[in-house]
């Protein structure tokens, strides 16, 4: 029988559930080209991407053990999605689809516009993720990118927290950004996970837009009114969250940006990583925040394997 790292180590254990897909990043792209014409742009870079997968690829960097429950396309897409998670490209379930491809469209003040074609992300085996989550010891699950998998939406994704939550894991949650926008059954159904989450980690747009807010501090206010604990991501602001009736705030280190795309998902896995060693949530932030602000710095994309400082 083969041994538990994590259990080994005295981590929890980390389950990654979310979306895997190729992602092209070109830019930067100032102002937003108008219809018909043609931009030339500097950069391009074709790597890993998906909330999972980039987690997948900063969690391994940093040494963590980690299940991956994801899947990818038999295509030449899916090839180099593969090869390009290294060991933890194995766990990918391959399907018969194209696989889902995410163009990135950097600016020149570090934020980014997507353009996504779904594909694999179509289908997902949820009573397969919900048996293997009952079955083993309670961890860390990070469940993300969920707007971009229709599987996730609604009811599919509640009872999955659902059951997650009552194995005894801790849930993690970063929805993405939603197509539609933040509508009210958009929040209806953000708000109906609440009571299953134990940390919500939005960026700012995506806090606001859920809370109908127009701050961090009046976003976290009324995420804790819903019974949401969540830390607030704010780029080049480091991130924030409530602590003990006050916002508490780590604030990032300057570094020239190379492009912000997974800036999110590479903090995610830092603090995940960190709170997997049962490190506090303010200790963990910063690692987050220290750990993204390496990663958006770096050109072409790397993922230290510690995190600065």
């Amino acid at each position: 029988m083969r041994s538990d790292p994590a259990r080994a180590t005295g981590a929890r254990r980390v389950h990654l559930i979310g979306n895997v897909d190729l992602d092209l990043v070109l830019g930067p792209v100032a102002p937003w080209p108008e219809v018909g014409t043609e931009r030339i742009v500097a950069r391009r870079e074709a790597r890993v991407g998906g909330a999972a997968g980039v987690a997948a690829l900063a969690l391994q960097a940093l040494g963590v053990p980690f299940r991956l429950h994801a899947r990818i396309g038999d295509d030449a897409f899916g090839e180099v999605v593969r090869e390009g998670l290294g060991t933890a490209g194995a766990q990918l379930e391959v399907v018969r689809a194209g696989t889902a491809v995410s163009v990135g469209v950097a600016h020149p003040d570090g934020e980014r516009t997507f353009l996504t074609h779904l594909g694999h992300l179509e289908e997902l085996d949820l009573e397969a993720i919900a048996n293997e989550l009952e079955g083993g010891p309670p961890g860390l699950v990070l469940l993300c990118g969920s707007f971009l998998m229709p599987p996730l939406r609604g009811g599919g994704g509640l009872e999955l927290a659902r059951r997650a939550h009552a194995a005894g894991h801790e849930l993690l949650f970063d929805s993405g950004w939603p197509s539609e926008g933040f509508t009210a059954p958009v929040r209806a159904e953000l708000d109906a996970l609440a009571p299953h989450l134990t940390l919500a980690l939005p960026n700012l747009a995506e806090a606001t837009g859920w809370t109908g807010t127009a701050d961090v501090e009046a976003a976290l206010r009324a995420l804790e009114r819903r019974g949401v604990r969540a830390v607030v991501k704010r780029g080049a602001e480091g991130a924030s969250w409530l602590e003990g009736g006050e916002v508490r705030s780590v604030a990032a280190p300057r570094v020239e940006v190379a492009d912000s795309v997974g800036a999110g998902d590479a903090f995610n896995a830092a603090l995940i990583a960190a709170l997997a060693r049962r490190v506090e949530l303010p200790a963990a932030v910063a690692q987050g925040v220290a750990y993204a602000s390496a990663v958006v710095a770096s050109q072409p994309r790397g993922y230290p394997q510690r995190v600065p400082g």
